[in-house]
């Protein structure tokens, strides 16, 4: 065979694979299950950059008329998981920003990305000069409040986040991880009660998560005093009972019980019934390292800790 004729099979091949577009994540796979895909990335906020640049380039390349005006938000996708992979693939953020901005001359969705491309370089005053430009036009969007407190932080200026982040609040009250967000901020500054009413907020838009019953707790754990403890050991209850394999829950209850049941000027009755509610989670956090067939020696260490702990 000659060299020739090795070159036009090898173009024949290459023209083949074209034709079929096989795209690089997967042989075989075709366009209803590539578009799906970018989807369900989308619609479920995965953050895999890697495979979504890679399979979102391939879209845009072969499957473009298919994609309909739905391309420009796989651009929007493809530009936001490109600046994880910056700087190998800073010259695609900049692609899928000037076809969006040629598309969209005045789209608060573009101006967030350049935002964005702002924040990889770290020019934070650009970045929040024009997340500013954009709140003054549209007080009601609440992207570019976010990574103002994003870039705040990142910049460790936490009363700068705890500012903003309140400024959000007023407008969207009912944001339940900005109230989460917050309620973070505020116990690294040590205001465990700032924080505390951050959860309150959150637990009346969410009474039947088990975990924000469980971090109220803590706070209140770690406010300390007898009136913060008793109602800390409720809410860690409350917990256990809206999910009972919340172990962190079962120890709430097991230290705030047994801390109330040292405390002096209580009646025999009330000590009793804490020291049984201590004595009670014990048995639980026991049960649940059984059944989870714990090693031993680490089973004969968690018994010894309880035993110290006074709360056998």
């Amino acid at each position: 065979m000659t060299f020739r004729h090795k070159l036009g099979i090898a173009r024949v091949k290459s023209r083949m694979r074209e034709v079929q577009h096989v795209h690089p994540l997967g042989e075989g796979k075709e366009w209803p299950a590539i578009r799906d895909t970018l989807r369900t990335w989308r619609n479920e906020n995965e953050r895999c950059s890697d495979k979504i640049v890679e399979l979102g380039e391939y879209a845009l390349e072969h499957y473009s008329s298919n994609l309909g005006s739905e391309k420009w938000t796989v651009y929007e996708q493809v530009c936001i998981a490109a600046l994880d992979l910056c700087p190998a693939r800073m010259k695609l953020v900049n692609k899928c920003i000037q076809v969006l901005a040629e598309q969209f001359p005045t789209s608060l969705r573009v101006n967030m990305l350049e935002g964005l491309r702002f924040e990889y370089f770290r020019k934070w005053d650009k970045a929040v000069e024009m997340y500013d430009s954009i709140i003054e036009y549209e007080p009601t969007y609440p992207p570019p409040y976010k990574r103002k407190v994003a870039i705040y932080k990142a910049q460790n200026k936490v009363d700068e986040a705890v500012k903003e982040c309140n400024k959000y609040l007023n407008t969207f009250c009912t944001d339940t991880e900005s109230w989460l967000e917050l309620s973070d901020l505020y116990i690294s500054q040590q205001n465990y009660a700032k924080a505390a009413f951050c959860l309150e907020e959150v637990l009346i838009q969410h009474p039947h998560n088990h975990l924000h019953h469980q971090k109220y707790a803590d706070i209140l754990f770690t406010i300390g005093g007898k009136e913060n403890l008793e109602i800390a050991s409720k809410y860690y209850s409350k917990a256990v009972d809206l999910n009972p394999k919340n172990v962190r829950a079962l120890f709430g209850i097991q230290l705030s019980a047994s801390t109330l049941a040292s405390i002096g000027k209580q009646s025999s009755k009330v000590k009793s019934d804490h020291h049984v509610l201590a004595t009670w989670a014990t048995d639980k956090i026991e049960d649940h390292y059984r059944e989870a067939e714990t090693q031993k020696e680490g089973f004969v260490e968690l018994s010894s800790c309880l035993d110290k702990l006074s709360l056998k």
